[in-house]
């Protein structure tokens, strides 16, 4: 019967390892198609997939010295239920992709609901993963007692930390950008990103901050042209079109400044600088404007997609308590784009 318990128990260890690996080689599929990008620029060393690789690293080894040291797994039918909740939730992942969901009337935190619901699946599915790295690690230290509660209450306080950590990242970063630009300044493009527009098509403070920030710099000789960003929501104009209106009411003459009208996020706005711009002429140097917080990701999302591009920071003033909130907000899309590229 001893014999018996430990040939399941080595026989379950095997394939939770097996079903792992191949769910993480699966989710690197998901993150390089979530951002459009052949799976053949692939790179190990980019820290969103560092950290999704190290996160396996820690469970392979808990499941390895459970399978040396731990003679019983109790409530073994608990790692198993985590393991099928893991592979539903890489699937319903997979088609959320293709199917239109009827959420996207609803805005909360300025993420429609689409967007919202299909970030909650990811956010699930990483949190079910430290459910069972947790599971393992306190098998190993034979805690009995409680062990699942103690497993999503774990879990909670880790992504609250690494949101915590995302929030100071974002902080430390957003005051290191080095505004000397390429010397080669008529090589220089500025790329405006897109930001909310406010009723009668006015341009939020954002918006305008970031625009003031690239005439400023094409006025002093350090970019050659603007390229302003950022697509519509229904029932306004474009971004990019109320940011080219503002630039009209204050000079009379745009020349070599352009508008995009497509893109409708930061991150089809980097494929949009990698496909278009940089396709073109590849000696071109992006210079990318948006706000500080802001730039922080945009860099993280340029590393993913193998382009050098150079981050300026508008000069947007905050209250406190915007500050905080936009912070706050920024550091939650950094967490996804590093586990999920999303």
């Amino acid at each position: 019967m001893n014999k018996s318990k430990s040939s399941n128990k080595q026989s379950s260890i095997w394939a939770f390892i097996f079903i792992l690996i191949i769910d993480l080689a699966f989710l690197y599929y998901l993150k390089y198609r979530n951002q459009n990008i052949s799976f053949s620029e692939f790179n190990i060393l980019n820290f969103g997939n560092l950290l999704n690789l190290f996160t396996l690293v820690i469970i392979v080894i808990g499941l390895l010295t459970i399978a040396l040291k731990v003679k019983n797994i109790n409530n073994i039918r608990y790692f198993w239920f985590l393991i099928a909740l893991l592979q539903v939730s890489l699937i319903i992942s997979f088609f959320l992709f293709y199917y239109k969901l009827p959420f996207g009337k609803y805005y909360v935190l300025g993420q429609s609901g689409n967007r919202l619901f299909i970030g909650f699946v990811y956010t699930f599915y990483q949190f079910l993963l430290f459910m069972f790295l947790f599971l393992v690690w306190l098998t190993i230290y034979k805690t009995k007692n409680l062990i699942f509660i103690r497993s999503v209450f774990n879990s909670v306080l880790l992504m609250f930390a690494i949101i915590i950590l995302s929030f100071v990242f974002i902080v430390i970063k957003e005051n290191q950008f080095d505004e000397k630009l390429t010397k080669n300044k008529k090589e220089n493009i500025a790329v405006v990103l897109g930001a909310a527009v406010w009723s009668d098509n006015r341009p939020s403070p954002s918006l305008a901050a970031r625009v003031d920030r690239a005439l400023s710099l094409l006025d002093s000789g350090e970019v050659n042209s603007i390229f302003l960003t950022g697509s519509n929501a229904p029932g306004e104009l474009a971004e990019s079109e109320v940011a080219y209106r503002y630039i009209e009411s204050k000079r009379k003459s745009t020349e070599n400044i352009f508008i995009e009208k497509n893109t409708t996020s930061t991150i089809e706005q980097i494929s949009f600088i990698k496909n278009y711009l940089l396709k073109r002429d590849k000696t071109k140097n992006i210079i990318i404007i948006s706000d500080g917080y802001h730039l922080v990701r945009i860099i993280e999302i340029s590393k993913f997609h193998n382009i050098k591009v150079q981050a300026v920071p508008s000069k947007l003033n905050l209250t406190f308590e915007n500050a905080l909130y936009f912070k706050f907000r920024e550091a939650l899309a950094l967490v996804m784009f590093w586990f999920f590229a999303y």
